[in-house]
């Protein structure tokens, strides 16, 4: 099982990266088009404080109809 949450730790850091590096290639007319803005060479959203760095270390939400039972 841990070999399977490393391979997904690789894949999510890669998407990360090869995001971040795409959205550094826009200006910041175009980064504030889709919701992000450039701060000291980090690219952050306009809405929250996360970066795009952090962004691939937040937990998924469970959709409302999916949510445990305390049961």
């Amino acid at each position: 099982m841990s070999i399977i949450a490393l391979f997904n730790a690789a894949k999510e850091y890669f998407e990360a990266r090869r995001t971040n590096q795409l959205f550094r290639q826009l200006d910041d007319h175009y980064l504030k088009d889709i919701g992000f803005y450039r701060d000291n060479g980090q690219i952050r959203p306009l809405a929250g404080n996360k970066d795009l760095e952090s962004h691939s270390n937040e937990k998924a939400q469970i959709p409302p109809g999916e949510q445990p039972s305390d049961g």
